[in-house]
């Protein structure tokens, strides 16, 4: 008797089919975290503060006079819950900060807390510290989503909270001084607009670009923030993936009161490698 192999071949077929899906396309998980490390390795950061009647004063770079390092690797964490197939909320979160102790090798013009200048001699033992951490919330909407591509357009809002603080230890002649800036430091909450695009290759590997950005003026604020990453996942075994990208963060921010002016000038860019899990 001769046996049909059309039946197996058949569920051979559907196996493999199965299999494949149970490795939903990337993005139509219903839910996904994300977690790993996000490696600085350029951050250009400019910062001023000065007495309204000071004119712009000079700009301190916190790396150069302070020996403040923002580039070293930080805990990165996103998140991402689709609660329809065109609808999803995606989150995220990190800080960078640095601290360090130097002895001025030139004045700096600083501002203590009551907006009068003071200047800090050259020679001067000074405690530093900058601390820049990321907050944000944005909700995407998918116009165009097939099995290899798609796209989103959304909105959100982007809270940043910067924050200096300078501590004069000792006078260039080695003396204790009471000479203290306190914190200056501030949160920002910015609207954004942004867009996204994911392309499946394979049903284990896709790509994705993400993009926000928006410009922003309300009563002493100015504000112009920007954030583009590029990057790849895998997926591994089942829920398990994992994914590296490519990232670039600006964030430019003016204060003007009636007592100083604030400058906050800061580009990040980094590398972002990440360990993710769906369901």
């Amino acid at each position: 008797m001769r046996t049909s192999l059309s039946p197996i071949v058949t569920l051979a077929s559907l196996l493999i089919s199965v299999n494949a899906l149970a490795d939903n396309l990337t993005g139509d998980e219903k839910f996904s975290i994300t977690a790993g490390g996000y490696h600085v390795f350029r951050a250009d950061t400019t910062l001023s503060l000065v007495s309204r009647n000071a004119g712009a004063g000079a700009a301190l770079r916190p790396a150069d006079t302070l020996g403040l390092d923002l580039e070293n690797t930080v805990f990165k964490v996103n998140g991402r819950y689709r609660f329809s197939p065109k609808s999803q909320v995606v989150l995220s979160w990190y800080k960078v900060d640095s601290s360090a102790t130097r002895h001025l090798e030139s004045d700096v013009e600083w501002v203590n807390p009551d907006g009068d200048d003071i200047t800090i001699s050259a020679g001067s033992r000074v405690n530093s510290s900058l601390q820049y951490d990321i907050s944000k919330a944005s909700y995407y909407w998918s116009f165009y989503h097939n099995d290899k591509v798609e796209l989103m357009a959304g909105a959100g809002l982007h809270v940043s909270r910067f924050a200096i603080d300078l501590d004069v230890l000792n006078t260039p002649l080695g003396t204790p001084s009471s000479q203290r800036t306190e914190n200056a430091a501030t949160t920002l909450p910015l609207p954004t607009l942004g867009f996204g695009l994911n392309y499946q290759v394979n049903p284990k590997l896709y790509w994705y670009l993400r993009g926000e950005g928006f410009y922003l003026e309300y009563d002493d604020w100015r504000g112009m923030f920007t954030d583009i990453e590029v990057g790849m996942e895998y997926r591994l075994w089942k829920g398990l993936g994992a994914g590296i990208g490519l990232a670039t963060d600006s964030l430019v921010v003016t204060e003007t009161t009636s007592d100083f002016k604030f400058r906050y000038d800061n580009r990040l860019s980094g590398a972002h490698f990440y360990l993710s899990w769906t369901h």
